[in-house]
């Protein structure tokens, strides 16, 4: 049985963690447009169907459901998943507005996708910065399970990857990968509807409950990075092949 390219989103996240670490030979705007044209470069080398998405131009088969002009930096189609993308390029920590700014699109776009019909794959949300998020950023993230790609950490979508070729004995429990798999949620876990068809907003987790779940990030994307520096783990291992 042949193989086939793996294209699902916990794929998808390593790759952008693996740009990540690649340094920037540019400043101010040029910055921008530098990590937006490498991203783009890197997901058509992995065959990912992506595209940067103008103003007032569908994305993912819709509008927003404001009739607001929003402009998406990813448009991403996994195997597994729609994804809704933005790409900052910052030296260092990402401004939270940016993040605000992201959720409150991507509320709007799906807010129209869920109203016409069900979707056909989970919708996910990816925020890839070049540098690393502040803990608020983190934290905001988390909240709302947009999956956030940093310099510094693996993403929680790569740990809790059931597919990913840990060595014997160090991959984390079925109960820490189902905790990491909460940092990064479908919208349609995300929110529930009311009768009337409006997005409910969804409970509020307790401070602890958040950094409890990021310092479990943290100890695993330690544990990975390690194996990785010691070579007891291929980089390779992190797209492992998919049947055809």
């Amino acid at each position: 049985m042949s193989a086939r390219p793996d294209r699902r989103f916990a794929s998808l996240c390593a790759d952008l963690h693996g740009l990540a670490q690649q340094p920037l030979d540019a400043n101010g705007p040029a910055r921008g447009w530098r990590w937006e044209e490498r991203i783009a470069e890197g997901l058509r080398a992995r065959g990912f169907p992506a595209r940067s998405v103008a103003g007032g131009i569908h994305v993912h088969g819709v509008l927003p459901a404001s009739g607001l002009r929003h402009q998406i930096d990813g448009e991403i189609t996994c195997d597994d998943a729609l994804v809704l993308g933005e790409w900052k390029a910052y030296h260092g920590p990402v401004p939270k507005n940016e993040m605000l700014r992201f959720k409150a699109t991507s509320d709007d776009l799906y807010d129209e996708m869920a109203s016409r019909r069900t979707p056909p794959r989970d919708v996910l949300r990816l925020f890839g910065v070049a540098g690393d998020g502040s803990p608020a950023l983190r934290s905001y993230a988390a909240r709302h399970g947009i999956a956030l790609i940093e310099r510094s950490r693996w993403p929680g979508p790569v740990l809790a990857d059931p597919l990913l070729a840990w060595p014997d004995g160090r991959a984390p429990t079925d109960i820490d990968r189902q905790r990491l798999q909460w940092l990064s949620r479908p919208l349609q876990h995300v929110y529930e509807r009311s009768a009337d068809g409006r997005l409910l907003w969804p409970r509020r987790i307790p401070d602890p409950a958040v950094q409890a779940l990021l310092a479990m990030q943290d100890r695993w994307s330690t544990r990975l990075s390690r194996l990785v520096a010691r070579d007891e783990l291929e980089l390779s291992d992190l797209r492992p092949p998919i049947a055809a």
